[in-house]
């Protein structure tokens, strides 16, 4: 399936209307919605890519996104890549719609789909100016599509949410009404609750912080959290820290929160819980066994688990993809129980990679410890970029082209070049 050849649309305004802004805004400056943005989409105008996300509509279209451009993570010139399936996952298109930055000095990262009560589906995403000096906005932003189960969708103007951070997990309807969204807010400072929640009481129009916890600095990373609320109403998240993964939670509708107490070891990257239809909760993280001192986990063996007593155990597991350099898994639920997961695999190029992937499973497959469900499926290829120049690859060029002008130069000597150690 292929992006239509429509000719490139940035949107200004639409149709649908726009979100409402959030304050404080500060100086910012809409991203640039590019539908259907032809060869800017193709494979080889992408030299890395990751930190993916995933969801699916009603209907059972399938949205996928990541961000690439630049050099490097973090860097100007970063973009959202969004792109759809209308088969199942059996076969997805390039991206259908970019999201870029007012001007090549911005970056925009952390792409995360959610599908809302109302069945649109936003996109939220951190906005930043890499420019020295630039006094922009920073912080949360989204773009919302209201026609999901279109091919191409029916895009909003991108608006702020939140400043001062960024949205890392799925947003959960709390029982008490209102919708959360974990969000970690960047700070360096010890007195200030970086891990928290944005409460929106109504659907979307106004964001603000409620309340959170703080991670000691000596284990703080980045605090990419996902939320759930047990039977008692309880909230509960679960956060990257140094250590692996920490969990705290809140009894009083997210305003206050425990201190964070660690909850499995691992790397520090991104895991995915969420409560799913049946009342278990699922975790997607790394099985990963403790290294060799001073050496750090491996973002590899990524797992699901489920619990069906609200996090207290984990009993039952299934591998999901047992290979080197895969992470940052987001999850989906299906009405019909199947989840849906994806994650990206060397975001760089090394052994192949600058994939995004994804698998479908049930409950019944992490009970069994294997797959059991007939149409359960691991390690689809969702998109793989294969342009070359970001920042590792230049490095390797770079490092390539001074070994062969060092051994040109001793030839032209009479001196034999050194041996290559591989």
């Amino acid at each position: 399936m292929r992006a239509t050849s429509l000719v490139n649309l940035v949107l200004v305004v639409t149709a649908c209307g726009s979100l409402p802004a959030a304050a404080p805004t500060g100086n910012y400056r809409p991203a640039k919605v590019i539908i259907s943005p032809g060869a800017e989409a193709r494979s080889d105008a992408r030299t890395w890519q990751g930190i993916p996300g995933i969801e699916r509509t009603a209907q059972g279209r399938l949205w996928a996104t990541w961000y690439t451009g630049g050099l490097h993570e973090g860097a100007a010139g970063n973009y959202v890549a969004v792109a759809t399936s209308g088969d199942d996952g059996r076969t997805w298109s390039d991206p259908v719609v970019l999201i870029k930055g007012p001007t090549d000095h911005h970056m925009l990262a952390d792409p995360l789909p959610w599908l809302d009560p109302q069945g649109r589906l936003w996109i939220f995403y951190l906005q930043s100016s890499k420019e020295r000096g630039a006094k922009e906005f920073f912080g949360a932003c989204a773009v919302r599509n209201d026609a999901p189960e279109e091919p191409l969708g029916r895009w909003t103007e991108p608006l702020p949410v939140h400043a001062g951070g960024r949205i890392f997990g799925k947003p959960i309807v709390r029982a008490s009404g209102g919708w959360l969204a974990p969000f970690f807010l960047n700070s360096n400072q010890v007195d200030v609750n970086e891990t928290c929640v944005l409460l929106t009481p109504d659907a979307g129009a106004n964001w603000s912080i409620l309340g959170g916890t703080s991670v000691p600095m000596e284990r703080r990373n980045f605090s990419e959290a996902t939320l759930a609320q047990r039977r008692n109403g309880d909230l509960w998240t679960v956060m990257r820290t140094k250590l692996g993964l920490e969990e705290s939670t809140s009894a009083d509708d997210g305003r206050t929160w425990t201190a964070p107490r660690l909850m499995r070891e691992g790397p520090h990257t991104r895991a995915c819980m969420r409560k799913l239809a049946s009342g278990a909760h699922i975790l997607i993280y790394h099985d990963v066994t403790r290294p060799a001192k001073d050496a750090r986990f491996p973002r590899a063996r990524l797992a699901a688990w489920l619990s069906d007593d609200e996090g207290k155990t984990w009993p039952h597991q299934l591998l999901l993809d047992e290979r080197n350099g895969v992470s940052y898994p987001d999850a989906t639920e299906a009405p019909d129980g199947r989840i849906y997961f994806t994650y990206d695999r060397w975001r760089y190029g090394e052994q192949g990679g600058k994939e995004i992937l994804m698998g479908v499973v049930r409950e019944a497959d992490i009970r069994a410890g294997e797959i059991v469900s007939a149409d359960a499926k691991l390690a689809q290829l969702v998109n793989r970029a294969t342009g070359i120049g970001n920042i590792k690859e230049r490095q390797k060029i770079d490092e390539e082209k001074m070994r062969e002008d060092v051994n040109r130069k001793l030839m032209q000597e009479g001196t034999t070049p050194p041996s290559r150690k591989e």
